[in-house]
């Protein structure tokens, strides 16, 4: 900062010292000495932005018009003072609110870096901490089968607490980019049925899987879709009474596969279907109400979309369509409309 206002003194001196100092008749000399004083003013606007500049500007008029006013007493004179200055002020203008715009994109940027870095934080660590918070609850609960104390009520509290906390965090997540070509959505749901028939046993409901003997290859990532997948199923369980069971049900069905969680829980009420994909609408009294909605717009960014429709036996049914990978279609293209433009390959 004190480079460039030295810097920028230093040249509107020594540029005004030689103007002011000149007596002779060339005019030329006069036309380089008020050309010369674009330097300081370019630099000045583009360091300091729009109101600095206009300052620097004000300042170099002064400078430069005074000396030209009083030396010369023709009209013609003042014009071309007039006309000059009147340049000054149109390159400090331009370029200090081109300086400004840059300054804001870049602040801009930087921050859209930082939630972005903020949102791979959360991603990571919801995902990954949930699953130590069910193993808790797990252990928890089979330790405390005939322990129905104060301490366990306490116990209870804080992993639901906890649970709900780590659910929200998982919505403040920014789309990877993770393409996996060819994977099987069927894959997904067994690596991920440990887990619900653990929390489903602990509430005595059963998980029924009706899978595609064919499986279901899709253009999917497999980051987003897991998290989707276990939302759904977690609602479910969560909405089942004991002995009731909850079918995981896939399927393909022409350019997509299709992923539904059936359920013989209540069900939606029929006011509330039409908000039921709103941000923050929940029915569960420690709901945050963003995992439908959060799911809804992942699923719709690969092409695809989340659904809800009436159980005829009782309860709801959420289907997931994801799009199926197709031979027909170029791969690498699809690869590249993921990645960055640096890392994209031609096909």
């Amino acid at each position: 900062m004190i480079f460039k206002i030295v810097t920028l003194a230093a040249l509107i001196i020594y540029i005004s010292t030689v103007h002011i100092l000149y007596h002779g008749t060339d005019p030329g000399f006069h036309v380089l000495h008020q050309q010369l004083y674009f330097i300081p003013l370019i630099l000045a606007s583009f360091w300091f932005g729009l109101y600095k500049g206009a300052a620097t500007a004000t300042l170099i008029s002064l400078l430069f018009g005074l000396p030209m006013v009083v030396s010369r007493h023709h009209s013609d004179g003042h014009l071309i003072v007039i006309t000059q200055i009147g340049l000054y002020f149109i390159v400090a203008l331009l370029i200090g609110w081109l300086s400004d715009r840059e300054r804001k994109q870049q602040v801009k940027l930087f921050e859209n870096e930082r939630v972005t870095a903020l949102g791979r934080a959360a991603s990571a660590l919801s995902f990954e901490v949930q699953d130590i918070v069910r193993q808790i609850e797990g252990i928890h609960q089979k330790s405390s089968k005939n322990d129905k104390s104060a301490e366990d009520d306490d116990m209870r509290y804080e992993i639901n607490r906890l649970q709900r906390l780590l659910d929200a965090l998982g919505q403040f997540r920014t789309p990877l980019g993770d393409l996996t070509l060819s994977h099987d959505l069927n894959e997904l749901i067994l690596q991920r049925l440990p887990v619900h028939n653990q929390r489903a046993a602990a509430k005595g409901v059963e998980i029924v899987l009706d899978l595609d003997k064919g499986g279901c290859p899709s253009m999917v990532t497999a980051d987003s879709i897991p998290r989707v997948i276990d939302s759904l199923v977690d609602n479910a369980v969560d909405f089942s009474a004991k002995g009731q069971s909850v079918v995981l049900r896939s399927e393909r069905r022409g350019n997509f596969c299709i992923f539904e969680v059936v359920d013989s829980g209540p069900g939606v009420a029929k006011e509330h279907e039409s908000k039921l994909f709103s941000v923050f609408f929940t029915t569960k009294p420690d709901g945050y109400g963003l995992s439908l909605s959060s799911g809804r717009k992942a699923v719709r960014d690969l092409g695809g979309d989340l659904v809800y429709a009436k159980n005829n036996n009782g309860g709801a049914i959420f289907k997931l369509k994801i799009p199926r990978e197709t031979t027909e279609e170029n791969i690498q293209d699809y690869v590249n409309s993921a990645l960055p433009k640096s890392q994209q390959r031609n096909s």
